[in-house]
């Protein structure tokens, strides 16, 4: 895992939440880990859902886990089914990246229900969330039939932030997915795929690998695609959480 923006001490304290969440099996246990990351990053508030997917992507059976904002607002969003309107929402199902809230406004017309979102929030004394101050990212199975969303309001954009939400919400999705019962049997991999996600899991590139492993960078590749396949992930990060979450690899 290469870490570019955090002291050891944040380093070892994302660590420690990381591996936590390879065994959370309760919707308690879940909003206490996405709750610690206030001890690394200033938030304000943070929510999360589960979504099956259907034709094209669109969201349905929405699962919602709330950590800390208000329950009159969030039952206020559902009931005006606003949920499905946010474009950070919106943004989210369409790529399931990163996304820094102020840069999807700027891309975005402002529409009814954009205007009604914040005035809502602002009622609640959200009042950074028209100004697009806070992050949101997700992640996807690789059929893209079910996909997730992370939500952390009043934070700046800031390198060190997005490391931080890159590296844990892959780890968070796995524990939601168990939480709505999407957890489900895989292909075991082969001994050269273990081996290959073992180095991945430190942060070595398809280079590194090959250099390490003797084999060509090509090769590499090739056994990374089939690690995704076979882990139903999207990229690499996604896969090392799987893995890790069903100790087919460990933290070193």
């Amino acid at each position: 895992m290469r870490i570019k923006h955090l002291s050891k001490q944040d380093a070892i304290l994302l660590l420690e939440i990381i591996h936590e969440s390879l065994s959370c099996t309760s919707e308690e246990h879940l909003v206490q880990l996405m709750g610690r990351l206030g001890d690394l990053l200033p938030y304000q508030a943070s929510i999360s859902c589960i979504s099956r997917l259907g034709v094209q992507g669109a969201m349905e059976s929405i699962k919602v886990v709330n950590v800390d904002y208000p329950a009159d607002y969030v039952a206020e969003l559902m009931q005006q089914d606003l949920v499905t309107q946010d474009p950070i929402v919106i943004e989210n199902y369409r790529n399931f990246r990163l996304q820094y809230w102020a840069d999807t406004f700027d891309r975005q017309p402002w529409s009814d229900a954009m205007h009604t979102i914040i005035g809502l929030a602002e009622d609640f004394g959200f009042h950074k969330v028209r100004a697009g101050c806070g992050y949101g990212h997700g992640a996807r199975n690789q059929k893209g039939t079910e996909g997730s969303f992370f939500c952390y309001h009043g934070l700046v954009r800031c390198p060190r932030t997005e490391e931080i939400l890159q590296l844990a919400v892959p780890h968070f999705h796995e524990a939601l997915l168990r939480l709505d019962n999407l957890f489900k049997e895989h292909t075991p991999l082969s001994p050269k795929e273990t081996e290959v996600l073992k180095w991945i899991a430190q942060g070595k590139s398809s280079w590194d690998v090959s250099a390490i492993l003797g084999i060509s960078e090509r090769t590499v590749k090739f056994h990374v695609a089939n690690i995704l396949q076979k882990l139903d992930a999207v990229t690499r990060v996604h896969a090392v959480a799987i893995a890790l979450e069903r100790g087919l690899v460990e933290i070193e």
